[in-house]
């Protein structure tokens, strides 16, 4: 077993730091004032509950996580005599729950690891740094930092039983199809954000987890385009729209509000609408002029 360590004073400036680590013989904890940082206990063998008073009570089993918050009341319970190994590190910081909940391991409940041997070896590895002269805070910050990573990856999914009833449910085809449609969902929402950007389809496919040629199939059974096609025509129509509002721009003006290059950006210009961008800005400012009866102003459409 590994006694309790405490690392030094963190710096102010760390959002995420070590504030201790260890293991021990599975035993009775009771902690009524909760603990100061947030703990992240690792069951190698044995099992537990741990008790929440007004928040409930999980039985933790051989192989599994626990996270708990700081300054919240708990206790654990180890179910049988065979005095298991638990073993715990605290994680401090200002950033420390928002990566912990972004990574999967809050809110509180067991989390089982794939694994579960590399995350105990790394605990220990961490504990012995300590003596090897490693425990700078901002070395040890980031070896927690890619930790709390690996474990988000490690965890096994858990559902509820309604969950899992639907899930077996559930064809392969039809969940095929639920994850496309979140996958083309996500492209799209990402080419309205991103259309002013150098974003390139090969970017938008890894984003989502799709390859090119696959993220082009959906968007030809949806669209009956590529999803280069669905781009280029969405950069059009926002620059068709730019023109609308500002009727004596120029065409380099409404290119740029596309990050499109000039001339390729006419020729698909008329190629999408029929008419060139400054033949159409000409026939804009025409009809201001009608309007307000304002002079010429042949300038405003020249590139």
């Amino acid at each position: 077993m590994l006694a309790f360590r405490l690392t030094g004073l963190p710096d102010s400036r760390l959002p995420l730091y070590l504030y201790c680590v260890g293991t021990q013989e599975e035993k009775v904890q009771f902690r009524p004032d909760g603990f100061p940082v947030y703990q992240l206990f690792l069951l190698r063998s044995g099992k537990g509950e741990f008790k929440v008073p007004g928040e409930g009570a999980w039985t933790v089993s051989a192989g599994e996580l626990f996270v708990i918050e700081p300054g919240v009341a708990h206790e654990y319970i180890p179910h049988s005599k065979t005095h298991g190994e638990l073993g715990y590190i605290g994680i401090g910081g200002e950033a420390a729950g928002a990566v912990l909940r972004s990574a999967g391991l809050l809110p509180m409940g067991p989390r089982r690891l794939s694994e579960f041997e590399q995350f105990w070896s790394r605990v220990t590895d961490i504990w012995h740094s300590l003596d090897d002269g490693m425990s700078e805070m901002w070395n040890s910050s980031t070896i927690i930092y890619q930790l709390i990573l690996d474990i988000s990856q490690s965890i096994f999914p858990l559902h509820d039983a309604t969950e899992e009833r639907e899930a077996r449910s559930l064809t392969r085809s039809e969940r095929e199809s639920e994850s496309a449609n979140e996958a083309f969902t996500r492209a799209v929402s990402l080419m309205h954000t991103h259309y002013q950007d150098d974003l390139l389809l090969k970017h938008i496919a890894e984003a989502v987890g799709y390859s090119v040629q696959h993220l082009n199939r959906l968007f030809h059974q949806r669209h009956g385009v590529t999803g280069h096609q669905y781009m280029q025509r969405l950069r059009l129509q926002k620059a068709s729209d730019w023109l609308d509002k500002h009727p004596l721009a120029s065409v380099r003006e409404a290119t740029e509000t596309v990050g499109m290059e000039v001339n390729y950006f006419i020729r698909m210009y008329k190629r999408e609408f029929g008419e060139t961008p400054g033949k159409e800005i000409k026939h804009r400012i025409q009809l201001k002029m009608e309007k307000d009866s304002t002079g010429p102003v042949d300038h405003l459409y020249e590139v």
